[in-house]
């Protein structure tokens, strides 16, 4: 089992994490939506990694 799949098996109802509605868009021909979100999760996983490795940097310097 892969990560969406374990994903799909214990979000609560009524929440939708991010992979499972790309998934759920592309699943229903949606590429464009499906896309344009994998965009936003891309861009903020990327925002998050650089932000660790200022504070990884930052720590490393003392």
């Amino acid at each position: 089992m892969g990560e969406l799949g374990a994903t799909m098996m214990i979000y609560p109802p009524g929440w939708t994490t991010l992979p499972v509605a790309i998934f759920s868009l592309t699943d229903r021909g949606n590429i464009a939506d499906g896309a344009a979100l994998t965009i936003v999760l891309v861009a903020m996983t990327l925002l998050l990694m650089m932000k660790l490795e200022r504070i990884a940097k930052r720590l490393g310097q003392k």
